[in-house]
C-alpha cells in the first residue's frame, strides 16, 4: 500500500512525522508507517503541562525529569550499537564521516546485487510498468546510483526503495509520468503556489559541505494533502542528483520556534510527508529538531521510541529561543546564515527561495506564469538579470550567505593545495577552469553588480542596480584573488603568537599538556591520532580540520583542557591554558609528524 493511502498521524509537531517512517534499512528491516496506538493518550497526557506566555512552559522538577528522559532516549541509542557504529553514526552527524570514498570495484558488484534483486521482484510492480515505457530509464546507472547511495550501498533495500518509489511516484503523478523526470510543467498551479510558501526549502551547504533543508511547519499551506506532497517530491528530486550530496547525504532542519513557524495543522500530514521523504533519495545524514515549547520537546519520545537505534544516534534536538537554537545548530557547522531568517528580527525571508524557484524555471527553459515580486526584481530593465542562489555574486553589499559564494569558498579551500603545487601560470589557470566548470555544473553564474542610470522624463534620473554576468577574464581573476587571500589568511595564523592565560593549581588527570610530559589526557591524545591517521590522511584541508575539532571536542567532553608551562621565570611551575586555535595546529601538526610513523609501518 501505498503512503497516500496510509493514515495521517495527528499526534505531535512536524519532527515526529519525519521520524515516524524512518529508513529502516539501516536495521536490515522495509521503512513503513507506524500508527502507535498510545500516541494519543501520551498527546494528552502532556497537554497538561502548565503554559507561561502563551509560549514557553514552566520547567517542574517532574518537567526536568520527563525532559532529562527525553534526552536519556537519544544517549541510550549509542549504548545499543557497537562501538564502531557508534563511531560512524556520530561522525555522520558531525559531518567527519571517512566513510564517503567509493570503489569501483565493490559499486559495479552491488549495482550487478541491485538487478537481480528487481528482477526478482518487479513482478506486478509499478516498476515493471516504467520499465515497459522506457527500460534506459529505470536502468540508467545515475538513476540506480542514486538509490544505492542513499542505502549506503545495500542492493537488496535499494531495489525496494526504487519499488517504493516508483508505487509513490505513480500515486502522486499518475502512470504516464512514471518513466521521466518530473519538471515545472508537471506541477498545476496549486502544486506551484505550495512549493512557493517555503515550507520546505534547500538552505544552503554546511560546512563540512553536505546540503541542507530547512523545513518550517508554521507556513505550511496546501488545498490537498497531495499538493504539498507533490511539492516537497519536486524540490527534493531537483537538488538531489550531485554526486556529493548523494554520496555524502544532506542534513535536515525542522524549525518550530516562535508562533510564526508552528503548524496550527494539527499534525495532518505528517505520516504521508513522512512517507515521501523516506522513499525518495538523498540519504538523511542527520536530523535537527529546534522547539521553545516545553511540550513540543516531550512530546519527541514518542517518535524516538520508534526509530531505529542508528537514527535515533543522527538525530538532536534543540530547545531555546531563535538565538540559543540558531547557536546550538552552529555547533554542527550549521551557521544561521543558512537559516533564511531575517537576522535582525527572525522573521521569514522568502527572496532566497523565490530566486531558486525562478532559477528553476530557467533551467527547465519555462516562464513562470505567476513571476515573483521581490524589492530585487528589476523588470523595469530588460538587459539585467536575476541571481539564483547558486550564482556567486560579486560587487556592492554581496551576500557571503548566497548559497554560490559559499560553494565558491569551499571549492577555493579544497583546491587551495593543487593551486598552490601548480608551478607555471597554465597549470593556475587549469585549477581555475575547474572550479569554474563545478559553479556552471551546479547551475550557478558569476555575476557583478552594476549601478545604471535610468532617465525618467527630462529632467529626472533614477539610479538602479542591475546584475550582470562577468566576463572570462573577470571571472578568473576574481578566482585567483580569492586563492591569494585565502593564503595570506593561512599565514597570518601560523604567525599568531597565542600566550594562554595561567591556571591556578596543577593540571588535572585528562588534560593534554603539551611537550614532554606524560598524563592520561595526553596519551589519550596520542591514541585518538594513531586511530586517526589513516582517516586523515584520505581527507581535504576543510575535512581535516573538521576532525580534528572533533578530537578537541572529545578531550573537553570528559573535562580536558589543554595546557603548556608557563616558560618563564616569573611563573616557573605554572601552566597556560592554549585557546582551541592553538590546540588545532598543535594538533594538527602531531598528525602530519605521525605521517611518516604511518606510511613507514604500512
Amino acid at each position: 500500500m501505498s503512503s497516500l493511502n496510509q493514515p495521517y498521524n495527528n499526534s505531535g509537531p512536524s519532527c515526529f512525522g519525519l521520524c515516524n517512517n524512518t529508513n529502516n534499512n539501516e536495521g536490515g528491516r522495509t521503512a513503513g508507517i507506524n500508527n502507535n496506538p498510545r500516541s494519543k493518550s501520551s498527546h494528552h497526557q502532556q497537554q497538561m503541562i502548565p503554559q507561561q506566555d502563551g509560549l514557553l512552559f514552566s520547567l517542574t522538577s517532574d518537567d526536568e525529569q520527563k525532559k532529562q528522559e527525553v534526552e536519556a532516549l537519544l544517549s541510550q541509542a549509542l549504548n545499543g550499537l557497537t562501538f564502531e557504529e557508534r563511531q560512524e553514526q556520530q561522525e555522520v552527524l558531525h559531518g567527519v564521516d571517512n566513510r564517503i570514498a567509493e570503489d569501483p570495484t565493490l559499486t559495479e558488484a552491488a549495482l550487478k546485487v541491485l538487478d537481480n534483486h528487481l528482477m526478482s521482484s518487479k513482478h506486478g510492480t509499478k516498476y515493471e510498468v516504467a520499465e515497459s515505457m522506457d527500460p534506459d530509464y529505470v536502468s540508467a546507472r545515475d538513476f540506480r546510483l542514486m538509490f544505492l547511495r542513499t542505502d549506503r550501498y545495500d542492493a537488496k533495500a535499494a531495489a525496494n526503495r526504487i519499488l517504493r518509489f516508483f508505487d509513490m511516484k505513480h500515486d502522486l503523478f499518475g502512470e504516464d509520468k512514471l518513466a521521466k523526470d518530473i519538471t515545472m510543467e508537471d506541477l498545476d498551479q496549486d502544486d506551484i503556489a505550495c512549493l512557493k510558501t517555503g515550507s520546505l526549502q534547500p538552505a544552503g551547504i554546511d560546512l563540512s559541505g553536505r546540503l541542507v533543508f530547512s523545513q518550517f511547519p508554521g507556513l505550511r499551506k496546501f488545498k490537498k494533502l497531495e499538493n504539498e506532497l507533490r511539492a516537497q517530491y519536486y524540490i527534493t528530486m531537483s537538488v538531489v542528483k550531485s554526486e556529493t550530496t548523494l554520496i555524502r547525504g544532506c542534513v535536515w532542519i525542522i524549525y518550530a520556534i516562535g508562533d510564526e513557524f508552528k503548524d496550527s495543522s494539527g499534525g495532518r500530514g505528517y505520516a504521508e510527508c513522512a512517507g515521501l521523504q523516506m522513499t525518495i533519495p538523498p540519504y538523511k545524514a542527520s536530523i535537527h529538531c529546534t522547539f521553545d515549547r516545553l511540550h513540543d520537546y516531550l512530546v519527541q519520545n514518542l517518535a524516538i521510541k520508534v526509530m531505529p537505534m542508528k537514527m535515533r544516534a543522527r538525530m538532536k534536538l534543540h530547545y531555546g529561543s531563535h538565538t540559543e537554537c540558531q547557536y546550538q545548530l552552529s555547533t554542527f557547522g550549521i551557521l544561521p546564515g543558512l537559516l533564511p531568517l531575517t537576522p535582525s528580527t527572525s522573521e521569514m525571508n522568502l527572496e532566497r527561495h523565490l530566486e531558486w524557484v525562478q532559477s528553476r524555471y530557467s533551467a527547465e527553459g519555462l516562464l513562470d506564469s505567476s513571476p515573483m515580486e521581490t524589492e530585487s526584481s528589476l523588470n523595469s530593465n530588460s538587459s539585467s538579470t536575476t541571481p539564483n542562489p547558486n550564482d556567486v555574486l560579486s560587487g556592492g553589499n554581496t551576500r557571503s550567505n548566497n548559497m554560490g559564494n559559499q560553494r565558491l569558498v569551499a571549492l577555493v579551500r579544497e583546491y587551495s593545495q593543487s593551486y598552490g603545487d601548480a608551478k607555471t601560470d597554465r597549470l593556475k589557470r587549469q585549477v581555475v577552469s575547474e572550479i569554474v566548470d563545478k559553479i556552471h555544473d551546479s547551475g550557478g553564474r558569476f555575476l557583478k553588480q552594476q549601478q545604471v542610470v535610468q532617465q525618467e522624463g527630462s529632467n529626472n534620473n533614477t539610479v538602479v542596480v542591475v546584475w550582470e554576468e562577468m566576463t572570462p577574464h573577470e571571472v578568473r581573476k576574481k578566482i585567483m584573488q580569492a586563492f591569494r587571500n585565502l593564503r595570506r589568511r593561512l599565514d597570518a595564523s601560523k604567525q599568531k603568537v597565542v600566550v594562554g592565560n595561567l591556571i591556578d593549581g596543577q593540571p588535572r588527570p585528562h588534560d593534554v599538556i603539551f611537550g614532554r610530559v606524560q598524563n592520561p589526557g595526553s596519551e589519550l591524545l596520542q591514541r585518538l591520532i594513531k586511530e586517526h591517521s589513516e582517516e586523515y590522511e584520505s581527507l581535504d584541508r576543510g575535512m581535516k580540520m573538521r576532525l580534528v575539532e572533533t578530537i578537541i571536542q572529545r578531550i573537553q567532553c570528559v573535562g580536558g583542557r589543554f595546557l603548556q608551562p608557563a616558560a618563564t621565570e616569573d611563573h616557573n611551575g605554572r601552566w597556560r591554558e592554549i585557546p582551541n586555535e592553538a590546540a588545532r595546529e598543535r594538533i594538527s601538526k602531531y598528525f602530519r609528524n605521525n605521517r611518516r610513523v604511518w606510511k613507514t609501518s604500512k
